[in-house]
């Protein structure tokens, strides 16, 4: 599927504004006042909470692991392969990011000065046209495009402005390796145009037309920039954050594809499905072009080229046909897989490993001239693997390949850091779990395949973090209504497992849709190594709708009208196993999470009153109607099969808000006031439980968009956070 509104953000775009509150971490710690009283709704703005302080010891721990930085990749490797472009910024404030040269040899982290000034919104990755001199491209702040060059050790820049005389608006969609021309957007009134612009000549080429309601991928190019890849494929409703009265339209064929209602003869996600290759060495320059509807009848949805050109790995989405739905969804894909073509249009292999089904979390590229690299979400890890293309030249229906995976531990490799050396023979990539804080690694691929190689770590950003995280995590696993499942427990360090009746909180990821992996997190939203180290254990369990599980889980949500009924019921499925086995107790089970897992913990509590002793529901969706009319209403309409129109009792069952009145539970709600999912919703659901006589208190953070994640406000929530499960979860 595409990107799911109810998703925890990356935190880019969020403003430093807070910066103030990073001063006394716990938020004015030192001022003893007394808790909220339950039935508020208070208002955090830039001065922030007077809350009672925690131990000397709670203190300096959160302080700490709050303090977790991030590592991303920003360039290639540079010829000599030695170095790269890294930025490190804390997960509080990644607008505040510090820019540095990484030695792989010794590990050796220096600072990029130079860079730090001229960097900001580049079209990555940055790309070294020697030992010393680094190039790329971005738009600068006035709008026009800038090729700026750049020399480490004499610290002189160059720039190069590219920009219309004549007005129009567009962005750059990327540049070719060798700076020679780069691909740009214009936006159009009804659609947008893409155009190649050549170097110094400024001449430029129309290559394609995007129809509303379609995207183009980031151009994939060859290594000489004589090649490029474009591929058009389902979009987002455009619009999808304005919340006006007019948003929904029943009839707009995002909708009519999520109700499975739109013929594929004249669905616009079916018929303009399409890659384009072009060769700028011959004189008619569109070399291929691949039609879904010529070519198999599934949806493209991204693309690589070999070095050379001469090859393109393709990924593909399988529609989903949802149960008793006329015809299939392309906008919301049931799985994925890939396919390897030459540039004559002959499909050389198709490569449909289940590590590779997720159509969000999988992804590919050459590696190498004989090499491909895949990461996707299997289970409960995001892995690497490598398929050997030695066999990818004879007919498919001979192909012996196999997906081989790298020797990584569990845990989540970071999809926006990994770059390869240009012969494939060395990768490094971001890396955590649950154990381990993120790092950066590398690997030796010929090593590896040849059963030597082991991953070396090659940063130590956050080693107090690790040192201050003192967690255990076991495998688990649980029999519900709807079939097996897997997860993990998190326990503070030195716990027994199994437990004995222990403290539990049950967390649920955004989406729906994304996987749910070991990886390392200390933010409220998802408190995995947060809420462990003070003494409250965290189950992650994947439910229905999750990928790394197949097509048939991924897609359990839609079937049969299950949103907010399956999915609810396992967790209680969970929830009541956990308490027989003497896990746990009633009194002693909470559960959180952030937009659909906001949803997901009042949902629970909603449908199961008396199963859960706390709540704490963050940017939740909690009004189903609303936000079908003034929000994602193709994903509702998707999830559910219906519109409000025609089942308003089923969005009324699916809404949280309108089964409040059944909810016993103390509940703790985080919520921004710019959040799109609207905080009057949240005030009106607030309001509900309050009326029934329920503890509870919604933190209304100002000028906070979807979750508190990058801002400022997350040591005040981790506390409250803290502090509320310690009072209603009782040893």
């Amino acid at each position: 599927m595409n990107r799911r509104f109810f998703k925890l953000p990356t935190g880019a775009g969020k403003k430093a504004a807070w910066r103030s509150l990073s001063l006394g971490l716990v938020g004015a710690a030192a001022l003893v006042t007394a808790a909220p009283a339950p039935g508020e709704i208070i208002s955090v703005g830039l001065d922030g909470l007077d809350l009672p302080p925690m131990t000397e010891a709670d203190q300096a721990r959160l302080e700490t692991l709050l303090n977790v930085q991030q590592l991303d990749v920003l360039s290639t490797f540079s010829p000599d392969r030695t170095t790269l472009v890294v930025a490190v910024s804390s997960r509080m404030f990644p607008e505040e990011r510090r820019l540095h040269f990484l030695n792989i040899r010794t590990g050796e982290l220096s600072d990029a000065l130079a860079l730090e000034y001229d960097l900001i919104s580049p079209d990555l990755p940055l790309r070294w046209i020697d030992n010393d001199t680094l190039r790329y491209v971005q738009q600068d702040a006035y709008g026009p495009w800038e090729i700026i060059t750049l020399n480490r050790e004499t610290e002189i820049a160059s720039r190069t402005r590219v920009y219309p005389t004549q007005p129009e608006d567009g962005e750059v969609l990327g540049m070719a390796p060798d700076f020679s021309k780069f691909a740009v957007r214009v936006y159009g009134e009804t659609e947008d145009i893409i155009y190649i612009v050549f170097l110094p000549s400024l001449r430029r080429l129309e290559v394609a037309r995007l129809p509303e309601n379609l995207e183009i991928r980031s151009p994939a190019w060859s290594a000489n920039g004589s090649q490029v890849a474009l591929v058009m494929a389902s979009g987002e409703e455009r619009r999808l954050y304005d919340r006006t009265p007019n948003a929904a339209s029943l009839v707009n064929p995002v909708v009519q594809d999520a109700l499975g209602r739109l013929d594929p003869g004249d669905n616009p996600f079916y018929q303009h499905s399409t890659v384009r290759v072009f060769d700028f060495s011959r004189p008619e320059p569109l070399r291929l072009e691949l039609a879904a509807s010529a070519h198999g009848g599934d949806p493209f949805a991204g693309a690589s080229l070999s070095a050379d050109g001469r090859r393109l790995l393709v990924k593909r989405y399988r529609p989903s046909l949802v149960v008793g739905r006329s015809y299939p969804s392309y906008a919301f894909p049931e799985s994925a897989y890939f396919e390897l073509y030459d540039l004559e249009g002959t499909r050389l292999d198709t490569i449909a490993a289940d590590p590779l089904r997720g159509p969000t979390e999988s992804a590919g590229q050459f590696l190498g001239d004989d090499r491909l690299l895949f990461w996707g979400a299997e289970g409960l890890n995001r892995h690497l693997y490598v398929y050997d293309l030695s066999d990818g030249q004879r007919p498919v229906s001979e192909s012996q390949s196999t997906l081989i995976p790298l020797p990584l531990p569990l845990g989540s490799v970071d999809p926006g850091s990994i770059v390869a050396t240009e012969n494939g023979n060395t990768i490094v990539y971001g890396f955590s779990s649950v154990t381990q804080p993120p790092e950066l690694f590398t690997i030796d691929v010929a090593a590896m395949l040849a059963g030597e190689g082991t991953p070396r770590s090659l940063t130590a950003i956050n080693a107090a973090v690790a040192e201050s995280n003192r967690v255990r995590v076991d495998a688990v696993n649980f029999t519900t209504g709807q079939g097996d499942r897997q997860g993990f427990l998190i326990q503070p360090a030195g716990s027994p497992f199994p437990p004995q009746r222990i403290p539990i909180v049950l967390w649920q990821q955004g989406g729906p849709g994304f996987s749910m992996t070991h990886e390392f997190a200390t933010e409220v939203e998802m408190p995995l190594n947060l809420l462990p180290n003070f003494g409250l254990a965290v189950l992650v369990v994947p439910l229905s709708g999750r990928e790394g599980f197949g097509p048939e889980l991924y897609s359990a949500l839609a079937d049969g009208q299950n949103f907010g009924h399956i999915d609810i019921q396992e967790g209680a499925d969970i929830i009541g196993q956990m308490i027989q086995r003497g896990w746990t107790t009633t009194a002693q089970v909470g559960v959180t999470g952030c937009s659909y897992g906001g949803y997901y913990a009042a949902q629970l509590i909603a449908q199961f009153p008396q199963l859960v002793a706390a709540a704490n529901p963050q940017c939740s969706l909690l009004d189903t109607l609303t936000e079908w009319q003034l929000g994602y209403s193709s994903l509702l309409s998707y999830l559910v099969g219906q519109t409000p129109m025609e089942a308003p009792s089923s969005y009324i069952q699916a809404s949280p808000l309108y089964n409040a009145e059944a909810i016993r539970t103390p509940t703790l709600l985080f919520h921004g006031s710019d959040d799109f999912l609207q905080v009057d919703v949240a005030r009106n659901f607030h309001d509900v439980i309050d009326l029934a006589d329920i503890p509870v208190t919604l933190y209304e953070f100002e000028g906070v968009g979807h979750s508190l994640y990058g801002s400022g406000y997350q040591p005040q929530a981790a506390q409250l956070q803290i502090e509320f499960f310690r009072q209603y979860l009782r040893p």
